[in-house]
């Protein structure tokens, strides 16, 4: 009966030190270091490994070449969501982050209103030397049923879309959705009118983003899109209808958001049998980083033009 290894050759007795260097003439070296003998074999390729170049395992020693090779094979067989990112964890964090970061907004609203409302709201006529108010009135809220009826939406829609966008597209959709917003607000104001000194708050801009990314996936996926149809419209025809509603922020918003969305999925590079899906995964998230920065850039644009066309009017 045969003996296991666990590593070890029976071939790899050492002959007499009559080699050059010293070294025993046949014996076993390290291919990463020709100046070790090592009788520990890794158990995949079967190669001497030196005591620097072991990798103890469940099932024995490997070198470190073959677990690299092994870590590349497993990385590039890891599930990935339609995008081609890497699947979460299962708890979509960033969206209990932006929910988190909302409350405690809030909860900054009202104990410090002066500071934080005069330093976060958004309005057309401080924008240009308070920029990050593109962003942080997407995080305050009118009051308490705003906020509520902001963060159901946006608790709704972000289990869904994280997990099919991943993470990090995820959270760029909705910023990007929420600088879109305020960009349409700043783009489509009248210098001359109440709406040039009118603030705005809330993070719907970033909500409706999301309801326009929630149609484009479901319908890329060949799901159901009646219902967020409906419910982009009932959005639409609210906005529309009831008094204070920032219609520019939600259009903004909602534009920007499915534009992005589709651009990810029109630009996504298609995998192939035999291809390397994890160099695959590093060009999807190569042009969706450049697809985010196209978005940004449009913005900032648009800014500029609408400051010189006031300033020139």
């Amino acid at each position: 009966m045969d003996r296991p290894s666990y590593g070890y050759s029976a071939d790899d007795a050492p002959p007499p030190p009559d080699g050059p260097d010293g070294l025993p003439q046949g014996q076993p070296v390290c291919p990463r270091h020709p100046d070790r003998v090592s009788y520990v074999r890794c158990k995949r390729c079967d190669r001497p490994a030196c005591p620097d170049c072991q990798r103890p395992t469940d099932v024995g020693v490997l070198c470190v070449d073959c677990e690299r090779e092994l870590a590349r094979e497993q990385a590039s067989t890891r599930p990935r969501t339609a995008m081609g990112g890497r699947m979460g964890s299962g708890a979509p964090v960033v969206t209990y982050t932006l929910i988190g970061l909302c409350v405690l907004a809030f909860v900054g609203q009202t104990l410090a209103p002066q500071i934080v409302e005069q330093w976060g709201i958004f309005a057309p006529f401080r924008a240009l030397v308070m920029p990050w108010t593109f962003l942080t009135a997407g995080f305050l809220h009118g009051g308490v049923l705003h906020l509520a009826l902001n963060m159901y939406a946006l608790w709704i829609m972000g289990q869904f879309l994280e997990k099919t966008l991943g993470p990090a597209r995820f959270a760029a959709l909705f910023l990007v959705s929420v600088l879109g917003g305020h960009t349409a607000v700043y783009v489509l104001a009248d210098p001359m009118g109440a709406s040039w000194i009118t603030g705005t708050v809330g993070a719907s801009g970033g909500v409706f983003g999301l309801f326009a990314a929630a149609f484009i996936v479901n319908r890329r996926m060949g799901g159901q899109v009646a219902q967020i149809g409906v419910l982009i419209v009932l959005n639409l025809l609210i906005t529309f209808t009831v008094p204070n509603i920032s219609w520019q922020g939600h259009l903004g918003g909602l534009v920007l958001g499915a534009a992005l969305t589709a651009g990810m999925y029109a630009l996504r590079p298609k995998a192939a049998p035999g291809t390397d899906r994890q160099a695959l995964a590093r060009r999807s998230s190569l042009v969706h980083g450049a697809l985010v920065v196209a978005a940004v850039v449009l913005c900032v644009a648009l800014v500029v033009a609408k400051a010189l066309l006031a300033l020139g009017g």
